[in-house]
């Protein structure tokens, strides 16, 4: 194999990646780098074909490591659930708001237009990523 083939198969790895998307197929890509250099330096097919296995499970582990450590802090935010209680930051217009729910910054819509403007509320449905809320006028201390 030449130092060419070596590189165009890196390539079409890299390309390939673009389909499956796990980054795997990019380091192993990158790895085809390797025994393109060992061609470059006159060694034999076997120490190429050596260069790329190494240089394939290096860049995995690599892939894994920093899939895992994002994997472990990005914790996406748990969805509301019905019933919870939200705090209004603001009424944009009659029927929509701003509101707080888990520390998360929601948009909200009344259930129904008719029910007041309260600075608290309950879920009652959720769709996509907008709150459905029912609202009660506070009662007078």
């Amino acid at each position: 194999m030449g130092l060419v083939s070596w590189l165009v198969y890196g390539v079409l790895c890299m390309l390939m990646e673009f389909l499956y998307g796990s980054m795997y197929l990019f380091g192993i890509g990158l790895a085809f780098a390797y025994p393109a250099y060992a061609d470059y330096s006159g060694a034999d097919l076997n120490t190429q074909l050596a260069a790329l296995a190494a240089g394939a499970i290096a860049h995995s582990l690599i892939v894994f490591g920093i899939r895992s450590a994002r994997k472990g802090t990005s914790s996406k935010p748990a969805r509301p659930e019905v019933g919870e209680r939200v705090e209004v930051i603001e009424w944009l217009d009659e029927c929509s708001a701003r509101v707080t729910c888990r520390g998360q910054e929601w948009q909200a819509d009344k259930f129904d237009s008719r029910m007041p403007d309260a600075m608290h509320g309950t879920i009652h449905s959720v769709q996509g990523s907008r709150l459905i809320i029912t609202t009660e006028q506070a009662a007078e201390a």
